[in-house]
């Protein structure tokens, strides 16, 4: 079931209320999971929108002088540079995979510039290599690509973050130990292999492996995901842990920080008990049990912080990044169960086909005996 895409000549308001009244999606979620699945969907589709990508003066005017090269000359560039040229001297907002292109192009070729005839003055000016260049955006492409890359990162980044995922666990064992003056918290921010609650039409599994290679992250910790850190991995101050129950993490903690002694005091009275972690997940995988969608998540890409949380709340934007997994791998079935109904039907046929030839065969034997005798 495909979600909603939004329409150039659509305004946000008009996209949110047609993705909100599409039939399967009210088929599918409830309003609160369908207000979060169209949210972000939304802000994933216009995170990179907001990057001026129409190439300066400058660069229309390199390439100007590429394509006029190019023509006298005949050598220098590719099919690709001219039409990518032909785009940046009439100016044409670029796409962002382009500006990658572009920026890898750049990249590749810097080395070639010193003594290839690039410069005017050097043997052989303007050599293939420099009218090539030219045709990208010259120096200034260069330059500007640059930009552009710095940019379309951190929007890429800001996308990332929608995808973070927040779980918290039903672990009411966290422990407050002494290293000296330092309070230890130690805890599990995750639990391996243990079914979760309804997250919303679907359960979840933690699988042993999923934090391979996530222990060296910069993880903090921290109350209920926000705030200042009271331990970080990248200080020491705070040790992460893989052993056959989960995710265990130590916390040493500052008692000259008043969040400090105030969580220690909340840990104390039990009124802090449970822990949480927020994620990105690389990889899952999904299947049908006992009648409910079952994810696991078989691999983190990111681990941004383990909290001592006051309440285990699910974040409902988080929750939408697992739905929509869930809907991509309910089209994948979808599609491979079609694939394989129409396979038996082929085969169907096919057996049928063989079937009649058969019996046309023995019709023919009966009548060449009756005709023998």
């Amino acid at each position: 079931m495909p979600i909603p895409k939004k329409n150039i000549d659509e305004s946000n308001e008009e996209f949110i209320e047609r993705c909100m009244a599409d039939d399967t999606m009210v088929e599918e979620y409830e309003d609160d999971q369908r207000l979060a699945i169209c949210s972000l969907q939304l802000e994933e589709d216009r995170a990179l929108e907001d990057i001026n990508t129409k190439p300066t003066q400058e660069m229309a005017d390199e390439a100007a002088q590429g394509l006029e090269w190019r023509e006298e000359f005949g050598r220098g560039g590719t099919e690709v540079g001219v039409a990518r040229a032909r785009d940046i001297k009439n100016r044409v907002n670029l796409s962002i995979k382009s500006i990658k292109r572009m920026y890898s192009y750049f990249s590749r070729h810097e080395v070639d510039k010193e003594g290839q005839g690039f410069y005017s003055g050097d043997e052989g000016y303007p050599s293939a290599g420099r009218i090539a260049w030219a045709l990208w955006g010259g120096d200034v492409g260069f330059a500007w690509t640059k930009r552009k890359i710095e940019e379309i990162g951190k929007e890429e980044k800001f996308i990332d973050m929608k995808n973070k995922e927040i779980r918290t666990i039903d672990v009411q064992d966290l422990e407050l130990r002494m290293d000296g003056e330092n309070p230890v918290v130690v805890g599990y921010g995750a639990v391996f292999n243990s079914m979760s609650n309804d997250l919303g039409g679907f359960r979840e599994y933690i699988g042993s492996e999923a934090f391979e290679g996530r222990l060296e992250d910069d993880v903090r910790f921290l109350i209920n995901h926000d705030g200042m850190p009271l331990a970080r991995t990248t200080n020491g101050t705070l040790r992460l842990s893989v052993d056959e129950r989960g995710l265990k993490y130590e916390a040493k903690l500052n008692p000259n920080v008043s969040t400090s002694r105030d969580l220690m005091e909340l840990l104390k009275d039990g009124t802090i008990n449970q822990s949480s972690f927020a994620f990105i997940v690389e990889d899952d995988s999904w299947e049908m049990k006992d009648g409910m969608n079952v994810r696991t998540i078989n691999k983190v890409s990111r681990l941004y912080d383990v909290s001592a949380v006051t309440y285990p709340a699910y974040n409902e934007a988080s929750s939408s990044v697992a739905l929509r997994s869930m809907e991509q791998w309910q089209e994948k079935e979808e599609a491979k169960k079609l694939e394989e109904s129409l396979e038996a039907e082929k085969l169907e046929g096919i057996k049928e086909e063989e079937d009649l030839k058969q019996r046309s065969l023995n019709e023919m034997r009966l009548k060449i005996l009756k005709n023998k005798y």
